[in-house]
Formats: C-alpha cells, structure tokens, sequence
C-alpha cells in the first residue's frame, strides 16, 4: 500500500475547483447581528483562490450557524479544502470543515459532485496519515489522521475503509497512537459522532496491531 503524494493531492483539488466553478455569489445571508463581523465584504471581493484561511476563517465556523447557506458553502469548498491540507495553521479544524458537510446537505447534491468529495476526502486522509509518520523524525506523531476521521464521523460517513488502511504495516504508529489515546485523549468533536465512535471503538478492538 502507497500513501498518496502531493502530486496526487494536488489532482483532487483540481478536480474540486473544476467541479464546483461557479460565479462568485452576489450575497451571502446570515444572523443580522453576526454577519458584519464575518469579513463577508472580503470574501465577495476577493478572487477565490487569493482567499486566506484567515479570511474564511469566521465564514467556515458560522455556516449553516449564523452565516451562510449552500450557494456560496459550494462556491467556496474548493478554497476551503485547499487551505485545510496547504495551510492548516490558519484552517480551521479538519473536524469543522468537513463536518460542515453534514450541515450543507451534500448527499442530495449531484452524484459526481459527491463523487469528487469522496475521492478528495480520501486522498485528505492518506496526507493526513503521511503528515503523522513523517513527524515521527522529529520524534513526536501528530493527531491528522484522527482529525480527518472524526471529521468524516462528523459528516455521516462511515469509516470502515480508512480504519482498514491503519492496518498495513507502516501505519502502526498511527494505529498505536490511536489505541494509547482511546477513549480519553481523543478529540473532543468525537462527542457530535457517537456512531462513528462507536465505529471506531469496535476496530481499536478487534484490531490485532
């Protein structure tokens, strides 16, 4: 098994930008007494790609909240997802941003609109676990991997496929990390995903790494 490079992760985006390409949205609706601290005058006016994860930031925390609503949260996904894997500092958590997902009523969207999110969302996870393995050399493993699958949790997506990746071989570190941290000193977004906990528990489980 071959975890996806950047080349590959670069490819899914693409294929998100082209998918989604629409006209910039001529407004964006949301709480009277919230948007005008939403930075919504930047987002209008700025070239999508040009966006910041400091400009999107209080839009992706708020839609579908106080700010928002399918429109625009498909006109800007590409931008999000883009941010999210090349500039995680200033993204917001992988467990916000696609847990959105749940929220935007995505499976009723267009089949091969579906299709580009799922094939993004697995390439997400395979640059998570890289970005965790190749902290080990550093001599610390981070937690993506966990945050893209509770992510996926919060979105109503089963698991089953990714948990088996942890498996191969040079995975352990990470299925390691996870068995150690479990239940306790997981994310605390898990708490929204009790099915894809419980999805998750059962594979620690069972798992015999």
């Amino acid at each position: 098994m071959k975890l996806i490079g950047k080349s590959g992760l670069n490819t899914a985006l693409e294929a998100c930008y082209l998918t989604f390409a629409a006209p910039t949205p001529s407004i964006i609706e949301g709480c009277p007494c919230c948007i005008s601290n939403r930075g919504v005058d930047v987002l209008l006016t700025t070239p999508l790609r040009e966006l910041t994860g400091q400009q999107l930031w209080k839009y992706v925390s708020g839609a579908f909240l106080t700010i928002g609503g399918e429109e625009d949260f498909r006109y800007f996904l590409p931008r999000i997802f883009d941010i999210s894997v090349h500039d995680p500092a200033n993204a917001n958590h992988p467990e916000i941003v696609i847990g959105k997902l749940q929220l935007s009523n995505w499976r009723k969207w267009p089949k091969t609109e579906q299709s580009v999110i799922e094939e993004f969302l697995n390439v997400w996870f395979d640059w998570a676990m890289a970005n965790d393995l190749a902290e080990i050399e550093e001599g610390w493993l981070g937690t993506d991997t966990e945050s893209v699958l509770c992510g996926a949790a919060r979105a109503g997506i089963p698991l089953r496929s990714w948990l088996a990746r942890l498996e191969a071989p040079f995975a352990l570190p990470v299925l390691s990390d996870l068995k150690k941290r479990f239940p306790g000193e997981l994310s605390a977004f898990w708490e929204d995903a009790p099915s894809g906990l419980a999805e998750l528990s059962a594979f620690l489980n069972q798992s015999k790494n």
